[in-house]
């Protein structure tokens, strides 16, 4: 069965728990890990055993075989990540919210529009009495 090959951009507390997440699924393959920061770089790529490590997404978004990315940056630094990676055209899982502004969130709309890539956006849902 082919795996495919996910990246996550933003490697915080959440961005951590993509990859948990991502390395209990058996057809998914942790490919690729982005932040700025050095040290967290290196301490979740080797939590994850993850050899391509990126300070810079565009770097990230250009590998050929990268498929799918998760955007867990801070909601106000979504826009750019997800329309690079859209146009990029890999699959977008986007953490919630979308981003900042109305006109951020409708230019990531007509991105995924124009992309061989999906989009999703994250969103937790509760039902009732649980």
């Amino acid at each position: 069965m082919k795996r495919i090959k996910h990246g996550v951009i933003g490697l915080g507390w959440f961005g951590e728990k993509h990859c948990e997440a991502l390395a209990a699924i058996p057809q998914a393959e942790l490919h690729a890990l982005c932040t700025r920061n050095a040290e967290r770089r290196a301490e979740v790529a080797a939590k994850f055993g993850v050899a391509r490590t990126f300070a810079d997404y565009r770097e990230m978004l250009a590998d050929p075989e990268l498929e799918s990315v998760s955007i867990t940056t801070m909601w106000d630094q979504h826009a750019a990540p997800a329309i690079a990676a859209l146009e990029a055209g890999k699959h977008v899982f986007l953490e919630k919210p979308m981003a900042s502004t109305v006109a951020d969130c409708d230019a990531i709309v007509a991105t995924s529009q124009a992309s061989p890539g999906f989009l999703i956006v994250g969103q937790r849902t509760q039902a009732s009495g649980l």
